[in-house]
């Protein structure tokens, strides 16, 4: 077996640091920005507000009837545009 021993200076040490923090950080921003909320969505209870019906209708209509709706940490969010959209596709 043998063992094979490397003499990096100081500086090399810091840049490849700094370089793989670099890498994690760009790694792990972007994960950050898809668990917040982004402004233009509502909550659910903000969203059967909106729309002048109850929670278990949006659920319903989330489940069954393909209402637009998005999935940040398991907690659905509504964009008020698509809401809209989706009223008037399916006025009765």
């Amino acid at each position: 077996m043998s063992i094979q021993l490397y003499s990096h200076s100081k500086g090399d040490l810091e840049k490849a640091v700094e370089i793989i923090l670099n890498k994690a950080h760009n790694f792990i921003a972007p994960l950050k920005n898809e668990e917040s909320q982004p402004e233009d969505l509502i909550s659910q209870t903000e969203a059967s507000k909106f729309l002048h019906v109850s929670i278990p209708t949006i659920i319903d209509w989330r489940k069954n009837k393909n209402l637009p709706h998005y999935n940040f940490s398991g907690r659905f969010y509504y964009s008020k545009k698509e809401l809209l959209e989706y009223g008037r596709r399916n006025r009765k």
